[in-house]
This record gives C-alpha cells, structure tokens and sequence, in this order.
C-alpha cells in the first residue's frame, strides 16, 4: 500500500488500518527503507532549510539558538535520533509485552512504532517555518491515538491495558532518550 494512501487511511479510519497493517507481510527492510528513512528524513530537512532561511543572522533571543556552524549537526542529529527513537520505542513494544500477554515480535513492534510515528513525522516538515514548532506537538496527540490502538490490533494488548502499555513505554522512550543524550553529550559527541 502506498504512503499517502496509508496516512489516509490512519488518519480517516485508524481501526482498520492497523487491522491491514496486522495482516501485512512487511518485512523489517521493508520499514526501513520505505518508511522510517524517508520519513524521518523531513524534520532534518525542514530544521536546516529553515535555520538557514529564517536564522542568518543568530539571535539569542529568537530562532533555533543554534549557531550557523552547528546547523548541520542539528540536522544529523535529529535524522539519528529520528531513527532510533523509532527502533528505541519498538524494542521497549518487545520488552514489555509479554507483561500484557502479547508476544515478543519485533517485527510488529516495529510496526506499531513506524506507522504510529507517522503523523508526526510527516508534521515534522512544517519545521521550515520555526515558528511553526506547534504542529508536530498536535501531531503528537494523533500519534499517541494511533499508537493505543496498534498495540490493541497488532501487538494484540488487551482493550483495558493499552493506556498503560503506550504510557509505559513512552516514559521509558523518555528516560532512555534522555540518558542517551546525556550519554553523548559527556563523552563529546554533541
């Protein structure tokens, strides 16, 4: 199935539409290369046209705050962090899900993680205007919607723990976002 007619999908009919992507065959490679890297890819993009559009001239009191040598790096940093924020939250799907009775399938935890993301990722590209920060924050919500009803339909939690589970794991996306960065941070890598 194509992207925009998923995005569609998941956004007119999410139900359904993880019940397609449940009994889909999509292998991992699959994600990766026709979903996660191309998607993720928009906020990098957007975040360095618009730094460079927007932010010449470096203000501290507005933009990015980020100084014009760095911009790049901004870039490569969100595109990683995109990504395995992606893998982070599909591994946290297969480490917590026999605590509901689902199995540890990464593969559709994978799943779930990638066409979750999807709104998000796809509101990421408003990023080239800087003030337009607030669009993937509202994405966020229909993110978090789709991501309680994929563990229901394809990692198969059940109905009243999957509040829960996406809370579960998206705190522990955060801890683990935030010891990594502080990880990389210390030891010099931004």
């Amino acid at each position: 199935m194509g992207l925009l007619r998923r995005l569609l999908w998941l956004i007119v009919s999410p139900r359904d539409a993880w019940d397609a992507i449940a009994e889909e065959p999509i292998g991992i490679d699959a994600l990766i290369t026709r979903y996660i890297v191309p998607l993720s890819l928009l906020a990098p993009i957007a975040t360095v046209v618009g730094m460079k559009t927007f932010d010449r001239d470096w203000d501290p009191a507005s933009g990015y705050l980020v100084p014009a040598d760095e911009i790049y790096a901004a870039g490569s940093v969100t595109l990683f962090g995109t990504i395995l924020s992606i893998f982070a939250l599909a591994g946290i799907f297969r480490l917590i899900a026999p605590m509901y009775g689902s199995s540890r399938d990464f593969r559709a935890a994978l799943k779930v993680a990638t066409f979750g993301a999807i709104p998000v990722l796809l509101a990421s590209a408003a990023l080239v205007v800087p003030v337009m920060v607030a669009v993937p924050v509202v994405a966020l919500c229909h993110t978090l919607y789709l991501y309680w009803v994929g563990v229901g339909r394809v990692l198969h939690v059940a109905p009243g723990a999957q509040t829960e589970f996406i809370g579960i794991s998206v705190t522990l996306l955060g801890g683990a976002s935030t010891l990594g960065g502080g990880l990389a941070s210390s030891i010099g890598l931004f």
